[in-house]
């Protein structure tokens, strides 16, 4: 979540803008006023123009927030939790604290947003209504009304896109977690339900795909193609479910505390970025260190923070200038499972949590140590799976141990039984009086 700049707090919630929203903004109000400033014929109706284009882009942000921000609001009324919302370039995402626990924490907590953006786009829908109703057989239409008519129409249309695409059954958006919750409903498992939502995705992002090419072929280029991406997209994001399933029964019953940094590395503020990351993240890709000044803890770095500053900026720059503060950092409980503490740490973009309530801390949950526990399992799976395994090779080629697997030695060879000189067999003697005899004597006697 902290991915983008902090804007405030609403109703105990932390709203935060992913940067991209800076431009995005910016090209509403521009293509807007530019657009209502051509069509003015006076300098005040130019004036309301450029007005109505800075309100329609402010309200455009809104209406993605406040459909975040009805996720959070239900998830908070269900006891699965939710401090942060971050509004991204398409949508937005939301943290839990907790994963829902039964299917109608998820199907409550889903809907919230879509309700939301359903209320806006009837309120817009009533005012672009009534200005229409009051002033639209009028020539003469201030240039206050017109203002706001138009930006009604426009919010009405950009929430009825909002309701739309955000009940498309495809991960990650709301329909793929509606579809998820009935699922998990009928068959009263969360696995079952995943398979399933994995499944309608790809098929719903198949039909889109088709969709987009009789577009192509019947109706215009781009469109179609902006469909067929859209249906690729869908399937692809309907496919990480499998992966995602498939990890989270290879780390079923595992805790935070088993996958714990027990000794992070603390680092002082002042240090450099360049040594940082060659002394530390050269070893440990993907873990965290404590920035720490004297005895307190004042941020968490790691490499979601260095990978976004260009690396001819590393040696000028500190790790405190760099950190992330340690009060945004979330927090998780050593015994809460290690697949919701993964997926805080997902939504948070940082590489480590805080682990436990205590001051300070002692331990962390990073992306490290959670590989190495996901390596041990993946190992252990394959112990199990006995020392022989099949593998796929080419004819006439000897099968190839994988990467992964154990080496497993091979029964020693018994030892070959020693090399004896041939021996021949020794000739009957006469008896005791023979044995002085020459073998001359011994030739006459034969």
């Amino acid at each position: 979540m902290n991915s983008g700049f902090p804007l405030g707090r609403l109703f105990g919630t932390e709203i935060r803008a992913h940067w991209t929203w800076v431009f995005l903004l910016a090209l509403i109000t521009v293509v807007l006023g530019e657009g209502l400033a051509a069509e003015s014929t006076t300098s005040a109706a130019a004036l309301w123009g450029w007005g109505a284009a800075v309100v329609t882009a402010i309200l455009v942000f809104a209406s993605v927030a406040a459909h975040e921000l009805a996720h959070v609001l239900v998830a908070r009324r269900s006891g699965i939790g939710g401090n942060v919302v971050v509004i991204q370039l398409l949508g937005g995402s939301y943290l839990m604290e907790s994963r829902p626990r039964t299917w109608g924490q998820e199907l409550k907590t889903t809907l919230a947003g879509p309700i939301v953006s359903l209320v806006l786009l009837a309120v817009f829908v009533l005012v672009a209504v009534v200005t229409i109703l009051l002033w639209g057989g009028s020539n003469d239409v201030p240039d206050s009304v017109a203002a706001v008519s138009f930006v009604s129409e426009v919010l009405a249309l950009f929430n009825f896109f909002m309701v739309v695409t955000n009940l498309i059954p495809g991960y990650p958006m709301d329909g793929a977690r509606i579809v998820h919750a009935i699922a998990w409903a009928r068959s009263g498992r969360d696995d079952v339900a995943t398979r399933v939502a994995s499944r309608v995705g790809r098929v719903v992002g198949a039909a889109i795909m088709g969709i987009g090419v009789v577009v192509v072929a019947l109706v215009d280029l781009w469109p179609g193609l902006a469909l067929i991406v859209t249906g690729w997209l869908v399937i692809g994001s309907s496919r990480i479910l499998d992966r995602r399933l498939f990890m989270q029964a290879l780390i079923s019953g595992a805790l935070v505390s088993d996958a714990a940094d027990t000794q992070p590395a603390r680092i002082p503020p002042q240090l450099t970025l360049d040594v940082f990351a060659g002394e530390y993240l050269g070893e440990r890709m993907g873990s965290a260190a404590l920035v720490e000044r004297g005895d307190d803890l004042v941020g968490l770095l790691g490499t979601a923070q260095i990978k976004r500053i260009p690396r001819r900026n590393w040696p000028l720059m500190r790790t405190e200038q760099a950190m992330v503060p340690i009060a945004n950092v979330p927090h998780v409980l050593g015994d809460s499972d290690l697949w919701t503490g993964l997926e805080i740490m997902e939504r948070s973009g940082l590489d480590g949590l805080l682990i436990g309530t205590g001051e300070p801390p002692v331990s962390l949950l990073t992306r490290r140590s959670a590989s190495l526990l996901i390596r041990e399992r993946i190992e252990q799976r394959a112990v199990a799976s006995g020392p022989l395994m099949r593998v796929r090779r080419l004819p006439g080629r000897p099968p190839t141990r994988p990467p992964w697997a154990p080496v497993v030695p091979s029964e020693p060879e018994p030892p070959a039984p020693p090399a004896t000189e041939p021996t021949t067999p020794p000739t009957p003697s006469a008896g005791p009086a023979d044995s002085t005899d020459t073998p001359d004597d011994d030739a006459g006697e034969r």
